[in-house]
């Protein structure tokens, strides 16, 4: 883990050498509520912008997940709590008009202060919109890849959501 923070130190080291854009936000912002089901998440993040088509970033995520279940009669609750690092590197692969782009974030999730190991390797599509040059809002619907105990499955995972996708709005430094 201490190898994989140094290699992450020195590659946002090169890139703040050259003459990249600097963005700061909060991506993952999403929530889930439902009568047996609460869970949530938000990731601060720092992302550098190499040019039109190629973004990298850190985020320091947290997930909230409670599940109840009634279990002969005996209420349950199964709650996780995950801190974890997500650097990922986004390509934007077009544009709609000025102010929409269509993207795809390659994501890995490591899990912090968690003794077994949790990680998932994520493709996260979506589609950005930039209303100002300050200001963008991400919108990722869905998570394709490999997870191990981030997101509550040891293996393959899509997750998606149409009508609920995860946003993340940004500010241009």
């Amino acid at each position: 883990m201490k190898k994989l923070v140094l290699v992450l130190a020195i590659v946002f080291a090169g890139v703040m050498s050259a003459n990249a854009q600097v963005w700061v936000g909060l991506n993952n912002i999403g929530a889930q509520i439902e009568k047996n089901h609460t869970a949530f998440s938000v990731a601060p993040e720092v992302g550098y912008t190499i040019n039109k088509q190629w973004t990298i970033a850190l985020g320091v995520g947290y997930n909230y997940d409670q599940t109840k279940m009634d279990i002969l009669g005996v209420e349950t609750k199964v709650t996780n709590n995950t801190l974890f690092l997500q650097p990922y590197v986004r390509y934007v692969g077009g544009t709609i008009g000025k102010k929409f782009s269509l993207f795809a974030d390659l994501c890995g999730d490591f899990g912090l202060l968690d003794a077994n190991g949790a990680y998932a390797v994520t493709l996260q599509p979506g589609i950005a919109w930039n209303p100002t040059e300050k200001f963008t809002a991400a919108f990722r619907f869905c998570k394709i890849g490999y997870d191990h105990n981030i997101y509550g499955t040891d293996g393959f995972l899509l997750e998606g959501a149409l009508a609920c996708p995860r946003i993340g709005i940004y500010y241009n430094l």
